[in-house]
């Protein structure tokens, strides 16, 4: 991925987690978040079931610690980046390599099992978003539909 298609994000984490090169993955957001003062800086930032890698660690003095609600960990602000995802995208003329595409919601069979035939978990991504063709993995054939798959940068 080059340096353009990064897209960074400052957010919160527990200390534990707080070590350049350490990839999380957003299942859930959990009750006590949504209830948290800091949640529009933590998990607020965050989309569900997309993987995260922590690329910067900003040690800085506060002049009062913050816990984390659920676990009780110092929170330290970091800068993540969101990783590629895999999607199977109708194929067309125009879904190359380098270009925004809207992405239409495909069928969910199909785009969870040619998700995972070419090594990706399936993401929520709502239909209708703009996403950055970052690399064409494949065609493959579902149901009566030919498919790209490739490996995307959502822009939402």
């Amino acid at each position: 991925m080059r340096v353009s298609d990064r897209k960074l994000l400052l957010t919160l984490i527990g200390e534990g987690q707080a070590r350049v090169g350490h990839v999380f993955k957003l299942i859930a957001v959990p009750e006590e978040c949504k209830r948290c003062r800091l949640y529009s800086a933590c998990m607020g930032k965050l989309k569900l079931r997309r993987r995260y890698r922590v690329v910067e660690v900003r040690r800085i003095n506060l002049p009062r610690v913050e816990r984390c609600l659920l676990t009780g960990e110092t929170l330290v602000p970091v800068i993540v980046e969101e990783l590629p995802s895999i999607l199977a995208i109708p194929a067309g003329p125009n879904i190359v390599e380098g270009v925004v595409t809207t992405y239409v919601k495909v069928d969910g069979f199909c785009q969870d099992s040619l998700v995972r035939k070419f090594g990706g978990e399936p993401i929520e991504i709502a239909n209708e978003t703009k996403v950055k063709i970052l690399r064409i993995l494949g065609r493959e054939q579902c149901g009566s539909r030919t498919y790209v798959v490739a490996e995307v940068l959502p822009l939402d």
